[in-house]
């Protein structure tokens, strides 16, 4: 590969970085493949390299060529980042202009994990949501993509990332136990949103990209302890500790809460017993003046309870059930005449209608004569007289008993009445005289517990200062104890100083380069921040410096791991950095950097792919640098080679 000369300033600027000579950054993307469809042939094979690769969308000239801007260069990192392992491509939008313009289209990436090829295959159309995808060893991308998929995750690439790379910073990582998940949060540092514009090195994912990265929703905290694991700058030992002081600040809040819980409840009942007894709670004497009153109104409500109270309500609720029992005996006889008078009535009638015509069947029989001739009839005849006026008889016999037992329950009907109304004028008082017994005993109950519960009050009442005391000793005790833990995180952090240190060393010769007039740079490490600062003049707090401190401050963590002192996989990937924030010597010289750290072993240790719309140094313009050059328009040379 041709190699151009290496810049003067670099010797001075990075005099003492020792990086390793290996075959090759750990990870890294060989080639990336995207297909309208597997039976297609690709729309777009591109190649990329160990070292410096570059994706130029070249700017808008004078001449009127097309803006570089809308040519996928950021539709190239997010596939990247999806051939990786991330769980999206690109915003809702996108994704379905994408699946209604290619709605059978696959990506796929030879990616390289120390020396090992993996083969990705990914679908990016109508089927990216449930589709198939493939993360596998060996192989090749083309037999992959048109045959049947043997898996459907990327967890196997994930978790041999994790295994091989990060095996130490993984377990601890703020994102529960899932090894993708630790890894998607180290990609997410490797290769920021371009949303996020380089102005916080913890800031990486920005919320319009619609990124499914688990860091995301993480607390700046949590990103910077991400950011110390993988530079092994967070030991097992401050971990331990820190976990443990933030045990003793929890338990030492949570005394505190409980010493003030009791101490206002001690207050509501000392300006409580001091309305009803008076006495003032900020005297000492208060508390013993207030038992003394207390047990004295205990004792006097004592003497005026009824001693025969229990008696009276026994009595009384007797009584009453008593008079409740004869009432209901009377309903119930009551009812019983209102159900069978009608009965009886309607027997009457029915009578009323049989016994005079049985009387004139009787009278008919009483001289028989044959119809014909007049003449009487024969003896025999006077069986059936005999019989017609047995039925009238017993007709009779049988109303008469009707109207006796009619008359009868009228008669008990009208002495009932009177009867229940007495028995309910009778079981009315008998209630009242208990329900007046009730409240009788349930005010003398109220009022002897009312007064028994100052009493209790009263007696609690000293018992609440040792329990104040004993909070607040227990709060003592646990921040004591938290900030020994705080020392001893302290105290670890001071022994992960020297991977700091280093940083710091390796940033300070970066922003020299970059910012060769005099220019400084230092990494400090705190408890809750790392931070870069760039002095020229003094700190400078600018747009443009702070974008500096960001690059500056992933390429000094890309030559500590060069050095081979992280757990970081090699591999950068900057989203368009923006020239205009940077200044052009600035943006140049970053190119330049990654051009001379090619030369400094056998082949290069590490990967990093920039996209640009201003134009890179000349001499980087083309191969084997500029690995694809992209534009709006025509539209085939867009990255899908369409409009979308």
């Amino acid at each position: 590969m041709p190699k151009p000369s290496q810049p003067d300033l670099f010797a001075a600027s990075l005099e003492g970085f020792t990086p390793l000579n290996g075959n090759g950054p750990r990870l890294w993307i060989r080639r990336m493949v995207i297909w309208n469809s597997p039976d297609d042939a690709p729309i777009r094979d591109i190649k990329l390299r160990k070292g410096l690769n570059i994706v130029w969308s070249p700017d808008a000239d004078a001449d009127g060529a097309p803006m570089g801007h809308g040519g996928g260069k950021t539709s190239f990192c997010r596939l990247i980042r999806y051939c990786l392992g991330e769980d999206s491509f690109g915003t809702d939008l996108q994704r379905q202009r994408i699946a209604a313009a290619m709605p059978a289209a696959y990506v796929g990436a030879e990616v390289m994990l120390d020396g090992e090829q993996w083969n990705v295959i990914r679908p990016i159309g109508a089927g990216a949501g449930g589709g198939s995808h493939c993360a596998i060893r060996g192989g090749s991308l083309e037999s992959l993509v048109q045959g049947e998929l043997p898996n459907s995750t990327m967890g196997p690439l994930r978790q041999a990332i994790v295994k091989k790379v990060m095996p130490l910073s993984a377990p601890h990582m703020p994102v529960g136990s899932s090894s993708d998940d630790a890894w998607e949060a180290a990609l997410a540092w490797m290769t920021r949103d371009q949303e996020c514009r380089l102005r916080d090195i913890l800031e990486w994912r920005s919320s319009e990209t619609q990124s499914r990265s688990p860091s995301r929703n993480m607390s700046k905290p949590d990103r910077l302890k991400v950011v110390r694991l993988l530079l092994k700058a967070l030991q097992q030992d401050e971990i331990d500790a820190t976990r443990r002081a933030q045990g003793h600040k929890q338990r030492a809040e949570e005394a505190t809460r409980r010493k003030q819980r009791v101490e206002w409840l001690r207050d509501d009942i000392a300006r409580n017993l001091s309305e009803i007894f008076g006495g003032d709670p900020a005297d000492e004497t208060a508390p013993d003046f207030w038992a003394n009153r207390a047990n004295a109104a205990a004792s006097a409500q004592r003497l005026s309870v009824d001693p025969q109270i229990d008696q009276k309500l026994a009595d009384g609720r007797a009584l009453c059930d008593e008079k409740e029992a004869h009432l209901q005996k009377i309903k119930t006889r009551l009812a019983e005449i209102d159900a069978v008078l009608p009965e009886l009535n309607n027997l009457l009638r029915i009578f009323g209608e049989k016994v005079p015509r049985a009387s004139l069947d009787a009278l008919d029989v009483s001289d028989p004569r044959c119809l014909s001739c007049g003449q009487s009839l024969p003896p025999d005849a006077r069986i059936f007289i005999d019989q017609q006026q047995g039925i009238l008889n017993g007709l009779i016999a049988e109303q008469k008993d009707a109207e006796d037992r009619r008359t009868s329950l009228l008669s008990e009907q009208q002495v009932a009445r009177a009867d229940l109304a007495l028995a309910q004028q009778q079981f009315d008082q008998a209630k009242a005289v208990l329900v007046n017994l009730q409240q009788k005993a349930k005010e003398t109950a109220e009022s002897l517990a009312s007064a028994t519960g100052y009493v209790t009050l009263t007696t609690r009442y000293p018992e609440y200062l040792s329990e104040i005391t004993r909070h607040d000793a227990e709060a003592k005790r646990e921040l004591e104890l938290e900030a020994n833990e705080r020392r001893a995180a302290n105290d670890t952090r001071a022994a992960s100083q020297d991977i700091v240190q280093r940083l710091s060393e390796l940033f300070h010769m970066t922003v020299q380069f970059l910012i060769p007039d005099g220019a400084t740079g230092r990494v400090l490490l705190t408890e809750n921040d790392i931070r870069p600062d760039v002095g020229l003049h003094g700190d400078l707090t600018t747009a443009a410096v702070d974008s500096l401190k960001v690059v500056a401050f992933d390429f000094a963590a890309l030559l500590l791991t060069m050095e081979g002192k992280t757990e970081l996989p090699g591999l950068w990937l900057h989203d368009s950095p923006r020239e205009a924030d940077l200044g052009l010597v600035i943006y140049h010289r970053l190119f330049e950097l990654a051009l001379w750290l090619e030369t400094q072993t056998d082949a290069p240790q590490f990967q990093y792919i920039v996209t640009t719309t201003t134009a890179p140094p000349e001499k980087l313009r083309g191969d084997p640098w500029r690995v694809l050059e992209l534009s709006s328009a025509p539209s085939d040379r867009r990255l899908f080679r369409r409009d979308l």
